[in-house]
């Protein structure tokens, strides 16, 4: 093949940017510490990954001799990686049990596996996670998604490496095919990055393909960019200009919402133009200094370190977001554990050799060094403490569950934890600490949910959950001839609590048709509703007309935030269900919507962990007229109907002009805007003094 130039064998190490890496990472640090927002420094990391490890992979496929093996290059990635990696997660995870326990969620269970297998960044985005400024409710573990983008281009760049050995022994030399495709895929991830931008930028920030640019450009640079000769002035120039820019990207832009789109091109043109500068100016003298080749050496573990460090701190001293102190306090801390980990971790367990060339036996050296010298042994025994390590944090997601469904399954004495019983004139006595703890209470879901008879964001519309679990779907008195169907979203699901314990005690059967995000309508007239919605709500409104229940309850409220109106009111699209059941004379009841929860940027207020941490009941809720109108807004449509019936919840919630976070000595709110199973339960019998005439 001819048209561009073959692979370079050879290459002068350039130890300013070790330099440059350590004072990106730095960078990271200190943006996230006490500023809140994306320096540029990962960006900058990843170009220098591809440019390193690239261009190394591509260097040695290059070689006549070189062993068509992929399990060195691999054995070798995961010795420099893994150990520290496991570290901070081994640790994160015993500091969450014993210190911050309300952070042991589900969701960050499966990211501690996600991040061990390198796949965080798609876990994150599955979660629907964007990226976010410290606080006490982001995730210890949020960081690591560049992490996993970077393994799996490691991945990516030994295959591309043994491609081209593979060719070459069967004849086919494809070393000047490299140049070409790599700026092919450079400019294909790029122009992706520029267009999901437009489309979800917050997965546009975790992707993997929107983020290879960034990697392939590196490695031409490895390739090419020793080639480029400048002027001596114009590389010092660049090299003044390159950090200048790596170093102000922080101040320019917001990260988190820019990158890796155009505004990505600020800090990766600065690292290509220290790179361009050729390593030969005073500030590359500089940048090659002992102290910035030490914090070099330790920017992988002052990276892992420093945010589950910032987020557990500040969730242990209850404090919203990290006060200054707090941010010197665990830059320190992270520097002297990035040191150790380096000094004892790292460096220890790192693959010293020389990478083997083809017919050398390295296995068998391996297995003689391990009897005949101390450091092969001491190595070993620290390998298998990783392994334990890894096999203990693969079981973080079963073990938090156990703990969820222990405490979920907790009988609370009715007599001290009353709950809505309260409300009926129930003597509320003084306890010790409210019910349940507060710290699972995320994880804890009503039936429906719970048992995976909810359509959730990702399930096809098109299918009820209950057509394929079956009768593992059906609550209540299965047996029952009379039959309810809860419909709607999750605001109605959260209703089977109360509901699965009246259908048993007086002998109706419920069926929920729910879908996460989804209340229930026959036709969308508000233009907020996702198309996914209407779709499922077309398979509900078949099922109604096909079975005719002898009930159907939902929401006939809500606030709708879409619109930026806060208070609760009938949406458009309600009425629609309504008049179609009214048409196939199909019994409905109405249940006013709960309070909503909200933080200033929009996110649900865990007002449950705010009584918890602060012990202000009161202070904690909100006003009544916050939250509702002065009358049910659904009462005058529903109450003109005949079989129909709104049931006006808001003294439920808001029993004076406050609406608490606890009533009854439970816990009201599993989250911002659900109420808990617990305090669902002690609905039951005023949910029965509205619905019995029904059922």
């Amino acid at each position: 093949m001819t048209g561009a130039t073959p692979i370079p064998r050879s290459v002068s190490y350039r130890y300013d940017l070790d330099g440059l890496r350590g004072i990106a990472i730095a960078f990271v640090v200190l943006f996230h510490v006490f500023v809140g927002r994306v320096s540029g420094g990962v960006d900058v990391f990843l170009m220098l990954s591809g440019y390193f490890f690239l261009g190394s992979q591509l260097r040695y496929a290059a070689r006549d001799n070189a062993a068509p093996s992929p399990w060195w290059p691999i054995w070798r990635t995961i010795r420099r990686l893994l150990p520290a990696l496991v570290l901070v997660l081994g640790s994160t995870a015993l500091a969450i049990r014993l210190l911050t326990p309300e952070l042991q969620r589900m969701d960050l269970a499966w990211q501690f596996v996600a991040s061990l297998g390198y796949f965080q960044n798609w876990e994150l985005a599955a979660q629907s996670a964007a990226y976010d400024t410290a606080s006490a409710l982001v995730s210890p573990l949020q960081h690591l998604w560049s992490m996993a983008v970077q393994g799996q281009f490691y991945l990516l760049a030994i295959a591309l490496a043994m491609l081209i050995i593979w060719a070459r022994r069967a004849g086919v030399d494809l070393r000047r095919a490299v140049t070409p495709f790599l700026v092919l895929a450079t400019v294909a991830s790029f122009g992706y990055a520029l267009w999901l931008q437009q489309i979800d930028q917050p997965l546009n920030y975790y992707s993997t393909w929107s983020r290879m640019w960034q990697l392939t450009l590196g490695g031409l640079l490895a390739l090419h960019g020793g080639k480029l000769q400048l002027p001596p002035w114009l590389r010092v120039t660049a090299t003044w200009v390159g950090l200048a820019m790596v170093l102000s990207t922080g101040f320019l832009f917001d990260g988190a919402l820019q990158f890796p789109g155009v505004a990505a091109l600020y800090p990766i043109g600065g690292a290509v133009l220290v790179i361009l500068g050729g390593g030969h100016s005073r500030l590359s003298v500089v940048l090659s200094s002992g102290f910035m080749r030490w914090l070099g050496d330790i920017a992988y573990p002052l990276y892992l370190w420093h945010w589950p460090l910032l987020i557990i701190t500040t969730a242990y001293l209850s404090q919203q977001t990290p006060t200054v102190l707090v941010g010197v306090g665990v830059v320190a801390v992270s520097l002297v554990l990035a040191d150790l980990t380096h000094r004892l971790v790292e460096r220890p367990l790192r693959q010293q050799a020389k990478r083997p060339l083809a017919g050398e036996n390295r296995l068998a050296e391996a297995k003689a060094g391990l009897a005949d010298h101390v450091a092969p042994r001491v190595r070993a025994v620290g390998a298998v403490l990783v392994a334990a390590v890894v096999a203990t944090l693969l079981a973080v997601p079963a073990i938090w569950q156990a703990r969820i469904d222990d405490l979920g399954d907790e009988l609370l004495d009715a007599r001290l934890y009353p709950g809505a019983r309260a409300l009926l004139g129930e003597r509320v006595p003084v306890v010790a600490d409210y019910q349940p703890d507060a710290s699972v209470l995320p994880e804890l879901y009503p039936p429906a949910w719970a048992n995976g008879c909810m359509s959730v964001f990702g399930d096809d519309p098109s299918v009820l959950p209950v057509d394929e679990v079956g009768e593992g779907c059906i609550f209540g008195d299965p047996a029952a001839e009379t039959e309810v169907y809860l419909i709607g979203g999750s605001h109605a699901e959260q209703w089977m609590t109360p509901l699965d314990i009246l259908g048993q005690e007086h002998g109706f059967r419920i069926v929920p048709l729910v879908r996460q995000s989804c209340p229930a309508f026959a036709e969308e007239r508000d233009g907020v509703f996702s198309e996914e919605c209407q779709e499922f709500n077309e398979q509900v409104m078949e099922r109604l007309d096909e079975v005719r229940p002898d009930l159907v309850i939902s929401n006939s409220t809500r606030p709708m935030l879409e619109l930026d109106r806060f208070i609760d009111e009938v949406p458009r699209s309600y009425p629609t269900l309504w008049d179609f059941l009214e048409e196939r004379s199909i019994p409905f009841v109405g249940l006013r919507d709960n309070p909503w929860f909200l933080e200033s940027d929009g996110s649900g207020f865990m007002v449950s962990w705010c009584v918890a941490e602060t012990g202000d009941n009161e202070g904690c809720g909100m006003l009544r007229e916050h939250a509702y109108a002065p009358v049910d807004p659904s009462a005058r449509s529903l109450n003109s109907r005949p079989d129909m019936k709104a049931v006006d919840t808001a003294d439920w919630f808001c029993p004076g002009d406050i609406c608490p976070g606890v009533i009854g000595n439970l816990y009201v709110y599993r989250d911002g805007n659900h109420f808990s199973n617990a305090y669902g339960e002690t609905l039951a019998p005023l949910l029965w003094r509205e619905i019995r005439e029904f059922v």
